[in-house]
């Protein structure tokens, strides 16, 4: 009597799928792509397993791991105690960003990297509230003013407001702490609104 053995199905279905995953065109690949994004958006399926469909690497803002290194030597570099410089950066969602911004703070406009550190860890946008910094001290100042970093990083849109400081004092003879003052509270002015009757 002949004994016949069945493979095992999982095994199949695997050399099945790999089999078709290799036929297709890379329009198809992309499309699968998309579906199996479309169904991670909770996390049910992993990054890895999108990039093993896709036959690509996982982007690199997605893969890429915070560089809590840099932003913790940057600090300490730039004069910021090493427990503060640790407690920041541990902290920080993006510590790559709020160490950039402590650092070009510090550098480009001669203020101190503990008053920089201050405002970037609170802003959600650290970047840009350096940009904002640096750019309004390199146009139109010529000595360091805490002012300019407190309303860059109170600023919802920092580099808005920094163009827009900037804009402003270039093209009028408006001082710089009237531009300051006037492209900050740009954006709301509830005391303009009247009540419907």
């Amino acid at each position: 009597m002949k004994i016949f053995t069945t493979p095992n199905s999982a095994f199949v279905r695997q050399q099945n799928q790999q089999n078709t995953l290799s036929q297709l065109l890379p329009q198809q690949l992309f499309q699968r792509a998309l579906k199996l994004a479309a169904a991670s958006t909770f996390g049910t399926a992993s990054l890895g397993a999108m990039a093993f469909a896709t036959g690509v690497g996982v982007s690199s803002a997605a893969a890429a791991s915070p560089d809590y290194f840099g932003c913790t030597a940057g600090m300490t570099a730039a004069g910021i105690a090493e427990a503060d410089a640790i407690a920041a950066c541990a902290s920080a969602r993006y510590p790559e960003d709020l160490g950039a911004c402590v650092v070009d703070v510090n550098e480009l406009t001669g203020l101190t990297a503990a008053s920089a550190l201050l405002v970037c860890e609170r802003s959600r946008r650290p970047v840009e509230v350096a940009n904002c910094t640096i750019d309004i001290h390199n146009s139109l100042l010529t000595s360091p003013s805490p002012k300019v970093l407190e309303n860059c990083g109170r600023s919802l849109l920092p580099e808005r407001y920094g163009s827009c400081v900037v804009d402003i004092a270039d093209a009028t003879e408006v001082g710089v702490d009237e531009a300051m003052t006037q492209c900050l509270r740009a954006g709301y002015r509830p005391w303009r609104i009247q009540p419907r009757s």
